[in-house]
């Protein structure tokens, strides 16, 4: 039993420790933020970091053609879903460019529209399309 406890305080402890460290790093990432030099030296390391990506050669291609079909089978739904998006939120500023009688809410309402639909078709057609010209 004194095994367990001691255990327990042991994690209990080092849970506590690890909670102060945290929000002790975040104070500090929020106060550099609040600086030009601050937002630099946090951000770019991120985005270099978010942009490395091990690339592996196939023998044949077959694994590289699976690689994009599960690609574009996750982008190609929310691609999807982001022209439909567009294309209801020109759908409403045509509408109200109808509403208040206003020539170039309408013209823009309806360009926004239209490039909505565009987005999403392309959407649904390229990952369709998309080939590595293998068998």
């Amino acid at each position: 039993m004194k095994i367990t406890e001691a255990i327990n305080s042991f994690q209990n402890k080092a849970n506590e420790v690890g909670a102060k460290a945290m929000l002790a790093a975040s104070n500090a990432a929020g106060r550099a933020m609040n600086t030009r030099l601050g937002k630099a030296a946090l951000v770019i390391p991120a985005a270099v970091s978010a942009c490395a990506m091990n690339v592996y050669a196939a023998g044949d291609g077959a694994d590289a053609q699976g690689m994009i079909d599960a690609i574009m089978g996750v982008l190609g739904p929310g691609v999807i879903a982001l022209g439909s998006l567009v294309a209801v939120v020109g759908g409403i500023q045509t509408g109200v460019g109808f509403k208040d009688d206003n020539a170039d809410g309408k013209t823009r309402g309806f360009q926004t529209l239209i490039g909505g639909a565009i987005i999403a078709a392309v959407g649904a057609i390229i990952p369709a399309s998309l080939s590595l010209g293998g068998s």
